[in-house]
């Protein structure tokens, strides 16, 4: 075990590991959360949490070794900014897709009138083809005498 800690050293490494776990939650709120667009970010996220608590244990703690409260402080810290910022990131991220689709659906909601125009003037083109009669194409007398086998 590693040498005796006073509290305030033990709170100031938490603090520290929990702003760390806190701009890790904030980076891992934009990404995907569901599905198989999911696994490599969190396999991400956790190795980079992991490496990074370890690195600042090495470096700046008093112990010298990653402690249990260090990685629960950071991933709880993690979890609640991620949790936060989660509905903010999806609320701007629909803010912005209606604010570039914006002109979009007003130019469909333009085209659609001359749309339909065209629709209906090919269905009537349709029609008018279709109500016609047909003249059926008889062969002449010389030609079917021609073509028939039985001869006069």
């Amino acid at each position: 075990m590693g040498p005796a800690l006073s509290p305030g050293a033990v709170a100031q490494e938490m603090a520290a590991c929990a702003v760390l776990g806190g701009v890790l939650g904030a980076a891992r709120a934009v990404l995907p959360t569901r599905g198989r667009a999911a696994f490599l970010p969190d396999m991400l996220f956790v190795g980079v949490a992991l490496m990074a608590l370890q690195s600042y244990a090495v470096s700046q703690s008093q112990a010298g070794q990653l402690r249990g409260y260090m990685a629960l402080a950071a991933f709880c810290a993690a979890g609640a900014v991620q949790a936060a910022l989660r509905p903010l990131f999806a609320a701007a991220e629909a803010f912005a897709g209606k604010l570039l689709l914006g002109p979009v659906r007003l130019a469909a909601r333009c085209i659609a009138p001359w749309k339909a125009a065209r629709a209906a003037a090919k269905v009537r083109r349709n029609e008018k083809r279709l109500a016609k009669k047909q003249k059926k194409s008889l062969p002449t007398p010389r030609r079917m005498l021609y073509n028939s086998n039985v001869s006069k």
